[in-house]
């Protein structure tokens, strides 16, 4: 009669050697049969990656994401899995299953570090109100823009001027800039020889460049009209969109002087642009008249 061996002929130091192989090989078949269960589950949808049905390649997409989520997570489960199993079958005795417990928490929160300095740091960004949903702002040192589609306190998602979508986590959000009201205010400054045909040029200005929410918000508009002299200053003001500041600071600046041409050159001096703010301007009225006080 054929007897089997008992559990304990694999005991050597402490340690089940048959357990502990036993545990890491199904951990191994778990990690690696799991995503190929959610695979066949999901083929059908998988099948229409090729599709030129946008909604069906979209259904595609989101099944390939499960599937990697799903292939991703199973490695962890089997990672934690394993090292729980080795702890109550392969090293047995008093206190070995609380090890493998507080061992598999203790990695937890080391991992949960970076969750945690997520969700300070946008609990204090709520709280603050550094910006708010529909916002155009750019985070800072990443230069990347946007507008604010949602906010959490994990992370941000912005919607870039391309259509694309950005996200970021919280804890690497070092600054923001929020473009007042959603848009960049632009002036424009020239002189020129006849004030008649400066405000032609303004005119035809505005009719060429594009118009809409991702190009020139409104027409140009004449601020001001200095008569200095046997020149006239005229001070435009145009509104874009931010990461659009080029539409003006250069594209502008470039077709006005081609107009110019065409009128005979009456531009003398510029033309020349700087961002302009009414509360910015009021800020610095306030911080610089002090000091001319002083130089008086």
């Amino acid at each position: 009669m054929i007897s089997l061996p008992s559990s304990d002929t694999f005991n050597f130091g402490g340690i089940n050697w048959l357990a502990f192989v036993l545990v890491i090989a199904a951990a191994i078949l778990a990690a690696l049969i799991i995503p190929r269960i959610a695979v066949a589950l999901l083929a059908r949808r998988l099948r229409g990656r090729q599709s030129i049905d946008e909604d069906v390649h979209l259904r595609a997409k989101r099944a390939d994401t499960l599937v990697a989520a799903i292939r991703s997570l199973s490695r962890y489960a089997a990672i934690a899995a394993g090292i729980l199993g080795i702890f109550i079958f392969a090293i047995p005795g008093p206190g070995s299953t609380v090890i493998g417990i507080s061992l598999l928490l203790a990695v937890g929160g080391f991992a949960a570090q970076s969750v945690l300095r997520d969700i300070i740091a946008g609990s204090m960004m709520l709280f603050e109100r550094w910006f708010d949903v529909g916002d155009a702002i750019t985070i800072e040192p990443w230069a990347m823009s946007g507008v604010v589609e949602t906010m959490s306190l994990r992370s941000v998602k912005l919607r870039g001027l391309g259509g694309e979508t950005i996200r970021i986590h919280n804890q690497h959000m070092y600054g923001v800039r929020v473009a007042r009201r959603g848009i960049r205010e632009i002036v424009l400054e020239f002189y020129v020889t006849d004030a008649a045909k400066g405000r032609e040029l303004v005119q035809k200005l505005s009719d060429v460049l594009p118009s809409g929410p991702m190009h020139l918000l409104s027409a140009l508009s004449i601020e001001g009209e200095e008569q200095l002299g046997v020149l006239t200053r005229f001070t435009v003001r145009g509104a874009v969109p931010p990461g659009r500041e080029w539409l003006i600071e250069s594209f502008a600046i470039a077709v006005l002087k081609e107009l110019d041409e065409e009128e005979g050159h009456v531009i003398r001096h510029g033309p020349v642009a700087y961002f302009s703010d009414s509360v910015a301007e009021s800020r610095f009225a306030r911080s610089v008249a002090p000091q001319l006080e002083l130089d008086d």
